[in-house]
This record gives structure tokens, C-alpha cells and sequence, in this order.
């Protein structure tokens, strides 16, 4: 992991970089696109007060950020849905599909619930991360964090695998399609100028790196929520939808 946050790696993953079709540009301003789905995350900022600190770290990094990328290049997101993901479940076509199955949301609720029963059932205390740095995703920027133990990663591969292999969940289309890199998304990226400064941009995002300049707050994570997305921006939960307490 730490590899990711290295000014080499930064140099060739900025090579790859594209614009993230996540957003569009309306009369000159970002506005994300409808990309549904359902995920299991950690409370976003903006109803998580545990991590308050940290999120507000967060913004000034993306303010600094924004102070010395070029124009455009990143689209910041809201502090009200800065989150880490747990587990992703199902989106886009995906899950346009499988709202044409019988009953879809409240099997999911149902079997999502069971899951979180069956892991509360060990409780064993919050999970604990800490920031390594800034991480250069295909099309977005992110904080790169990494377990305080390997217990804390354990548990939360564990409470992956009770997902991904729960056989009613798989009826629901849900699977893992991605290895786990824990991260937080700060913004996606917008116009990537033909002649983008690959070294100068490495070289910033070292230097800004906020776990290295100022320690980031321990990020603690309390609980697990089912939420529904309709795009980059909103993560839907309502009274009473599944939740994990560590």
C-alpha cells in the first residue's frame, strides 16, 4: 500500500489518468451524472461525528489541491459525501436490472440485515485506519488509508466475504468485482489539459501529501450502513435500512 503513495508511482499512474465520466459540464459548472446503485459504507462526513477532524482535513486538502492543479482538473466532492467504502454491492446497469426482480430492495435489506446480525453477533469494537497519503486513481484523486492491526483488516475481510458469499445475495446479482483498496475519494478528475506537467503534479501531491505535512486524525469507523446512491453526490439511507455496529 505504501507503494501508492510514492512520487513514482504518482508519475506513472498520472500517465493513465482520465476524465471521469461520473460528471458533466453544464454551462461551465460540474454536475454529476445519475449513476444508481446500493453499497454498504462508512457514514459520510456530513452524518459521521466521530470523524469530524479528519473530514475537515480533508477539505483543506482539497482547497489546497485546488489552489495549485490546473483549472478544472479535479472536481471536489462535498464534505456530505466524502465516505470509505466497505463493500460495493451494485450499480449502474446493473442495478437497473435487478430492480425488475421481484421484491429487490427489501431481499437486499433482508439479507444485507442477516449479515450485519451475524457480524454484530461478534462484537468486537470500532475498526481503526490510518492515512497514508494521496492515491492516483484511473479517474479520480483519493486518500489512501491502511488498518491500525492486522485484526482490523481481518474483520473487515471477513464482513466482505459474509457478503459476497451469502448465496441470497448472489441470487440478487451482487459479487465482488474489485480487490479491496481502502480509500477515500476527494474528487474525480474533470479536463486533463493536453500538456499536463506529469512531473510537476507528482511533485505537488508529495509535497501536499497531509499525512506526511500534518498528521491526519486517526479515522475510526463506529459502524456500517446499507445506502443507496443516485450519483457521486447523495447516498440515500432511511430509518430503519440495515446497520452494523462495530
Amino acid at each position: 500500500m505504501v507503494g501508492l503513495t510514492r512520487p513514482e508511482h504518482y508519475q506513472q499512474q498520472l500517465q493513465n489518468i482520465q476524465r471521469s465520466p461520473k460528471y458533466k459540464d453544464v454551462a461551465g459548472s460540474w454536475q454529476p451524472v445519475p449513476f444508481p446503485g446500493y453499497t454498504v459504507i462508512a457514514p459520510p462526513g456530513s452524518d459521521d461525528p466521530v470523524n469530524q477532524s479528519f473530514y475537515q482535513a480533508l477539505q483543506t486538502a482539497q482547497r489546497q489541491l485546488a489552489e495549485v492543479l490546473p483549472d478544472r482538473f479535479l472536481i471536489p466532492l462535498p464534505q456530505s459525501s466524502l465516505h470509505l467504502t466497505l463493500a460495493d454491492l451494485l450499480w449502474a446497469d446493473a442495478f437497473v436490472a435487478a430492480q425488475g426482480l421481484p421484491d429487490f430492495d427489501a431481499k437486499l435489506h433482508q439479507e444485507i440485515a442477516g449479515v450485519f446480525q451475524r457480524d454484530e453477533d461478534q462484537k468486537q469494537g470500532p475498526l481503526r485506519f490510518q492515512a497514508l497519503g494521496y492515491m492516483v486513481m484511473p479517474r479520480a484523486l483519493s486518500i489512501c488509508l491502511v488498518p491500525d492491526t492486522e485484526a482490523t483488516f481481518q474483520r473487515l475481510m471477513a464482513l466482505r466475504r459474509s457478503i459476497y458469499q451469502t448465496e441470497a445475495l448472489l441470487g440478487l446479482g451482487i459479487e465482488q468485482h474489485y480487490n479491496l483498496t481502502l480509500h477515500i475519494t476527494l474528487g474525480y478528475f474533470g479536463e486533463i489539459p493536453p500538456d499536463l506537467d506529469i512531473q510537476a503534479i507528482g511533485d505537488r501531491l508529495c509535497q501536499l501529501n497531509p499525512a506526511a505535512i500534518v498528521p491526519l486524525p486517526e479515522f475510526v469507523v463506529q459502524r456500517a450502513e446499507l445506502r443507496r446512491f443516485d450519483d457521486m453526490e447523495t447516498y440515500l439511507r432511511e430509518s430503519g435500512w440495515p446497520m452494523l455496529e462495530f
